[in-house]
């Protein structure tokens, strides 16, 4: 945990990690899914990882997720329908199911190289990883 902090500051990141707790992420994941959808994956995103490791959010909570949905630029009622209905739900199995087959063991993972490798390293040796990954790609 000491690393995954220490490289957090480094990016200018204030990681509470001792206020995340374990929760059912399968909502979140398709709340992820509908803002791509809408084009707003990369604010969504970053909504969820900082109410989950910066504030310690239950980003399981239908409320959290609908309040986090509306900040990363969702319509609300979207956002809403998502979570009452099972849009996505395929979707989210289907990313999981790509994840157990592409040799993906925990999370953060780095799956553009053989084998997966957590992704919790320092960005340059994350970056030398990716660029020998595409080197070593056949063709």
């Amino acid at each position: 945990m000491d690393l995954i902090r220490r490289l957090g500051a480094a990016e200018g990141l204030k990681l509470n990690l001792h206020k995340a707790r374990p929760v059912n992420t399968f909502d979140a994941h398709r709340l992820l899914h509908l803002a791509a959808a809408c084009g707003r994956a990369d604010q969504m995103l970053e909504h969820l990882l900082g109410a989950y490791h910066t504030d310690g959010s239950d980003i399981a909570d239908p409320y959290v997720l609908q309040r986090l949905g509306a900040e990363a630029g969702l319509d609300t009622g979207d956002v809403g329908a998502l979570l009452s209905g099972d849009a996505y739900a395929g979707a989210v199995r289907a990313d999981g199911e790509h994840a157990v087959e592409d040799g993906v063991t925990g999370v953060p993972a780095l799956v553009g190289t053989r084998p997966p490798v957590s992704a919790v390293q320092p960005p340059a040796e994350l970056t030398r990883l990716l660029e020998r990954s595409i080197t070593d790609r056949p063709g």
